[in-house]
């Protein structure tokens, strides 16, 4: 059965939920629900809650910052707290058993973000949650899962090296299963990992799957369907512009703006850019090395701006406490990687500025569709080098048509050239990954 948009299937018995109270959840969610500021569900969550409450699979390809979150969250949580298990499941008999939802993140950024989620909607009607991820003492988190959590948030890599050590976690009780981001895992390498979880788990037949993405090539359709059971059990939901037909396109609610730069020129530029924000302005910044990322953060530091930097390099605790600090405003510039680039959903950024360009086309619409989310608009800013980006000229002026965008003279000049392998003009017409303007 096929979803598209707000259209009901052939038959128009799957039903649209426009309104929260439309859905079955309990008092509690309700009102955190409220309590959050939400008015009504997203498109994403109209269609998810009653496909997912109709107990069976459902893929969602949805764009990031669409909402799926709680689009997958709230139907499991529902369905755990009323006893309304899958068919054949099974009573817990250990507390390392006990788990009755495993959810699966290509990011540890992404898994902590998602259980915080789980903290906030499931604590009101008692379901508790653990996160593993890499990066943190193992230890620890296996005295987490011991506490029994209903839940278990947690990335392919952590979960697999806990499956490994076998009396630290099993997931035969594991009954609802969700994918997020799961293309990203893909694109990580993480499908051996995806496998061996997999293999790990009940029965399809006694377990229910939902599995959301942002693109639907082949390579993910061939791994959806190991884990679904099949056609007459499965929901797809496809949200957004572009989703269903693999066409690639940019969030028309962000403005994106390309500046000829030399390096010698990027700091001045980007100086002047950033003194001419408004004071409430949120902004993130991305360059290609750890080392750029430090450089950039501490010269903007000395200059007065209040900034904060996210890579590879820095420890776990380094990490959060910047991703704090921005999210609360203490921050006004998170410079970083693309650690940061995707699965994150930071709310009210309203610049996203690509200091050095993007390695390829789904890099570049991940980077910029971290504005412009949750209804609002934001401007992407890509600094442009004529010493080695000309290249990606073609692929950028795809994209930029595509949503709408103003194309300058010195992109078009080079539209017709070969691109590169990272930036074919192919792949800026065929990816999928589509980014969201809708509420989260």
């Amino acid at each position: 059965m096929k979803v598209v948009e707000n259209k009901k299937d052939d038959d128009g018995r799957l039903p649209c939920w426009n309104s929260f109270r439309d859905a079955p959840f309990e008092e509690p969610i309700q009102q955190a629900l409220s309590g959050a500021g939400f008015t009504e569900p997203s498109p994403v969550q109209a269609q998810a809650w009653p496909a997912a409450l109709s107990g069976k699979d459902v893929i969602g390809v949805a764009k990031t910052g669409s909402g799926k979150t709680l689009g997958f969250l709230l139907p499991v949580f529902h369905r755990i707290s009323t006893k309304n298990l899958p068919l054949g499941a099974t009573e817990a008999m250990t507390m390392l058993q006990k788990g009755r939802g495993l959810l699966v993140s290509p990011t540890r950024e992404l898994a902590m973000q998602i259980h915080k989620e789980c903290v906030k909607f499931g604590t009101p009607i008692g379901i508790s949650a653990t996160v593993l991820y890499g990066g943190a003492n193992a230890n620890a988190q296996i005295q987490e899962l011991r506490k029994g959590g209903q839940i278990v948030v947690a990335t392919p890599g952590r979960l697999c090296d806990l499956l490994d050590r076998k009396s630290c976690l099993t997931l035969n009780n594991c009954h609802f299963i969700i994918l997020d981001e799961a293309d990203r895992m893909l694109d990580m390498g993480f499908e051996p990992q995806l496998k061996q979880i997999t293999t790990a788990l009940p029965e399809k037949s006694s377990r229910q799957t939902l599995f959301f993405t942002a693109t639907w090539p082949k390579a993910v359709r061939k791994v959806a369907a190991k884990f679904m059971r099949g056609e007459q059990e499965t929901i797809e939901i496809f949200i957004g512009e572009g989703t269903a037909n693999g066409e690639l396109v940019a969030n028309k609610s962000v403005k994106q703006t390309f500046i000829e730069a030399q390096d010698d020129m990027k700091d001045k530029i980007l100086y002047d850019f950033l003194c001419g924000l408004d004071e409430k302005a949120s902004v993130v910044i991305f360059a290609n090395t750890k080392r750029r990322v430090d450089f950039v953060a501490k010269m903007f530091w000395q200059e007065g701006f209040t900034t904060c930097a996210v890579h590879g390099d820095k420890q776990q605790h380094e990490r959060d406490t910047s991703l704090r600090k921005f999210v609360s405003k203490e921050c006004a510039i998170l410079v970083a990687t693309d650690v940061a680039a995707r699965g994150l959903d930071i709310k009210g950024v309203t610049h996203v500025v690509n200091f050095d360009m993007a390695r390829d086309c789904d890099s570049y619409i991940h980077r910029i569709g971290r504005t412009g989310r949750a209804g609002e608009v934001g401007e992407a800013v890509t600094f442009w080098n004529p010493d080695y980006d000309k290249v990606c000229s073609p692929a950028l002026v795809k994209i930029a048509r595509d949503a709408g965008q103003e194309v300058p003279a010195f992109l078009q000049k080079y539209e017709k050239i070969k691109g590169s392998k990272q930036w074919k003009i192919t792949d800026a017409e065929k990816a999928k990954d589509v980014l969201s303007a809708s509420s989260s």
